[in-house]
């Protein structure tokens, strides 16, 4: 069958985002009877010069240059462009529907409309707005979908739920010393584990005081944060007697980031809002024990298999992280139940539920 269809990406691969889009890619060729392309920035896009601009309207206008240059590299005889996500690159759509005959597109949270992060989101509300253009919705999570058909006028047949998946050849179980030893980090003193960025929406506060309260009970637990560490937050650790307790690593290489889940004792995961929440995830196919917040899409994610609680009980994230840390029994029942569900999302599943949307939409003509 002579059919092309182009995945279009404007995140790097270790994003979640763009994770997303090259694990799709990789599993779609296997599976996929149509021809798969994959068009992305590549060196135009994964460089500094975006976040060196400190000037609003610079920033902006060098963001809309490179997605007129990414634009530039659609081909005109395309079945179908699939546009990995939304936000911004929902601003090709017009380019897009012109070269290509159908348009599906990825959907990974609403932030833009539920928490406003900056000055950005009225313009990525504006390209939002194009969403409701395309012939399919894909969404991350119902929680997505909910949001999606709150802010956005689109057809609800339209829209499909199609859950991110998990590498579990490199986020699987293994040695938690051997772990600790390659990444530099002690031997004997209970880990606790937090991955992700330090927007509001991420919770950081509520998990440093949660961590200072630990210490009354676990005086040598030590929390590491991998990701970057913002003013605001080094002003919170500072004023909380955290310097010690709170270690900040950042893994560029999958291999050693994947090591930090089979290092820890438990993950701590209060975000307030996720599209999907890739974190806890990761940790369940590592064997790790999740406490989580109980909101968004985190309950679809972990199910019964972890522990969760309000995003904003400070007591609670103490109490459960006590807990788990104190009893062998409830961290290996947490441990089995996470990886067994972990096994329930793959990249494998993912590419199949999509190519059925492809289809759906080709067969239509």
């Amino acid at each position: 069958m002579n059919r092309r269809i182009i995945l279009i990406n404007n995140n790097p691969p270790n994003s979640g985002v763009g994770n997303y889009a090259y694990s799709l890619y990789r599993h779609l060729i296997k599976i996929s009877e149509y021809g798969i392309y994959f068009v992305s920035w590549d060196k135009e896009l994964f460089d500094t010069t975006y976040y060196l601009l400190n000037n609003f309207s610079l920033n902006q206008l060098y963001y809309m240059i490179k997605l007129k240059l990414l634009a530039k590299k659609l081909r005109n005889d395309s079945s179908l462009a699939h546009i990995t996500n939304s936000g911004y690159l929902a601003s090709i759509i017009p380019e897009a529907k012109r070269k290509s005959d159908f348009i599906v597109i990825t959907v990974h949270d609403l932030i833009p409309f539920v928490v406003p992060r900056s000055t950005y989101d009225s313009a990525l509300r504006k390209a939002f707005l194009n969403i409701a253009y395309t012939d399919r919705i894909v969404v991350v999570s119902e929680s997505t979908k909910r949001d999606l058909l709150r802010f956005i006028d689109a057809d609800p047949k339209k829209v499909r739920v199609i859950y991110h998946g998990v590498d579990h050849e490199l986020f699987k179980p293994r040695d938690k010393l051997e772990a600790r030893r390659r990444l530099g980090l002690p031997l004997d003193r209970p880990i606790i584990l937090n991955v992700g960025s330090e927007e509001p929406r991420k919770n950081i506060p509520v998990l440093l005081k949660s961590f200072k309260e630990l210490l009354n009970d676990v005086p040598s637990a030590l929390l590491v944060r991998v990701g970057m560490r913002t003013t605001h937050v080094e002003k919170l650790i500072r004023s909380l007697g955290l310097g010690g307790e709170v270690l900040y690593r950042r893994a560029i290489l999958d291999e050693i980031f994947a090591l930090y889940y089979n290092a820890a004792d438990l993950l701590c995961f209060p975000s307030y809002y996720e599209g999907f929440g890739n974190p806890p995830l990761e940790a369940m196919a590592s064997g790790l024990p999740v406490i989580a917040g109980n909101r968004t899409s985190i309950p679809e994610v972990v199910g019964d298999a972890g522990i969760l609680i309000d995003p904003f009980d400070v007591d609670g994230f103490a109490y459960w992280m006590h807990e788990v840390l104190s009893n062998e029994d409830l961290r290996i029942k947490l441990s089995e139940k996470g990886y067994k569900r972990s096994m329930m999302f793959s990249w494998e599943k993912c590419a199949r539920e999509t190519l059925e949307v492809y289809r759906e939409v080709l067969n239509e003509v």
